[in-house]
């Protein structure tokens, strides 16, 4: 055990006005308590991470299988180069190209307004429409329609049902029915021989 003189001295100030204070004049201060142990989620992650070393520790290499890496040729291939070739020819000869072979021409200015008889048409057309739209049907008299009935009287009907009778009789009409017949020809003129 330790001795008096040996354990540290407190400055006799500080122990006369820690003697002094009364409880009114300390301020009440929230002491936090801090828990030094893990959380269970810190855990787990802790004992996942465990069994994943242990498992890559205990790993047979044995069970792997041989593969062979395949390269892949980062180059282009032949069509791509010959179109990237067509392309700075391309450039090149648009750098390179003479102005002075290009021929003058006069461009033509055409009056894309229509004619006046066009502009004529459609002011007669815009006038009757607005003459329509705005025609006044007050001064309309009101009118009774009379209708007409034009169906044939009797005689007419009469007259179309005997004409039909004639030509289904003409239509249907059997041969079967004839009796054969001769003609005879007898001649009327007097004989040359008399």
């Amino acid at each position: 055990m330790a001795t008096k003189a040996a354990l540290p001295s407190a400055d006799p100030q500080l122990l006369g006005a820690i003697s002094k204070a009364t409880p009114e004049s300390l301020h009440h201060v929230q002491t936090d308590v801090k828990n030094p142990l893990p959380s269970k989620e810190a855990i787990a992650q802790e004992k996942t991470e465990q069994e994943l070393m242990s498992g890559i520790e205990g790993f047979d290499a044995g069970k792997l299988k041989p593969t062979e890496t395949q390269e892949k040729n980062p180059l282009p291939d032949p069509s791509a180069i010959e179109q990237e070739k067509r392309e700075c020819e391309m450039r090149h000869s648009i750098g390179d190209f003479n102005k002075s072979k290009l021929r003058h021409s006069q461009t033509e200015v055409k009056n894309p307004l229509p004619s006046t008889e066009a502009i004529n048409l459609e002011k007669q057309e815009v006038e009757k429409i607005q003459e329509i739209e705005g025609f006044k049907k007050d001064s309309l008299k009101h009118t009774e329609p009379t209708v007409k009935n034009v169906l044939p009287d009797q005689d007419t009907l009469d007259a179309e049902k005997k004409e039909q009778e004639l030509k289904d009789g003409v239509t249907n009409f059997n041969r079967n029915s004839l009796k054969k017949t001769t003609t005879e020809e007898k001649n009327a003129l007097p004989s040359s021989r008399g």
